[in-house]
């Protein structure tokens, strides 16, 4: 694996407690996460499931809709259907019968 403390920048000062020798310290900051090809395999791995579960859940959603749509329009049918019957029985009831 590659020196990841080479890309970290840092600033050269002189270190008072090693101002006696005149030594120069380097700080640089720390190395909080290592972007390694693994981690990046696994944010693309990430990715990817998220995107498979947004579109499964879509595609779910779509089929319920047309299920729901095609409940909703036999309920329609049946619905006018009794409503119909309903109507040719009042019609009969009311028409006066001719006993002959």
């Amino acid at each position: 694996m590659e020196d990841v403390m080479v890309n970290a920048e840092g600033s050269l000062f002189v270190d008072a407690f090693s101002a006696k020798t005149c030594k120069k310290v380097s700080k640089a900051p720390k190395i909080q996460r290592l972007v390694t090809p693994l981690t990046l395999q696994r944010k693309r791995t990430r990715i990817a499931d998220k995107k498979k579960r947004i579109a499964k859940a879509k595609s779910e959603a779509a089929e319920y809709q047309k299920l729901l749509a095609t409940r909703l329009k036999e309920q329609r049918e049946r619905r006018s259907e009794s409503l119909a019957k309903r109507r040719s029985k009042l019609s009969t009831a009311s028409k006066p019968s001719v006993v002959a």
